[in-house]
């Protein structure tokens, strides 16, 4: 049976590629991030893999090592792969991008505009992701 990727994993993995790749592009080796971050080899490969149970330190190392500072920003959504959601950013010209907290709240303060019969598979599935993640399972219209 094939592992579902929780969240954390796939942030995990999403950061070890980036690193790995921002190592690339830099054309440093592997042994020279390693020195530089002041971890083993073997773990700055285990960082790039973004396997979950390297310590955050490594990871923290690795990116300082790159001449990298963590920068958070709100996970975003993509409006163009989302009709009903298209639909409700009609007043924010060149808005490629919504944060998921603000896409839930368009949701709900504009429920009255959005064409549930019309909703796709997909965009039902991830308005079913934001109110589990935000509104702790719940539409509040």
């Amino acid at each position: 049976m094939k592992s579902v990727d929780t969240p954390l994993l796939l942030l995990a993995r999403q950061l070890g590629t980036a690193l790995r790749a921002e190592r690339k592009r830099l054309g440093l080796a592997q042994a020279e991030v390693a020195r530089h971050a002041n971890v083993g080899r073997q773990k700055l490969i285990q960082v790039e893999q973004g396997k979950p149970g390297v310590a955050l330190a490594a990871y923290a190392a690795t990116m300082d090592a790159l001449g990298l500072v963590p920068e958070v920003t709100p996970a975003k959504i993509r409006v163009a792969e989302y009709p009903q959601l298209k639909r409700l950013t009609w007043n924010r010209p060149g808005a490629d991008t919504v944060a998921e907290r603000d896409a839930l709240a368009l949701y709900e303060r504009h429920w009255d505009l959005v064409d549930v019969d019309h909703m796709t598979t997909h965009e039902r599935s991830l308005l079913q992701r934001l109110m589990d993640k935000y509104g702790q399972g719940i539409l509040h219209v």
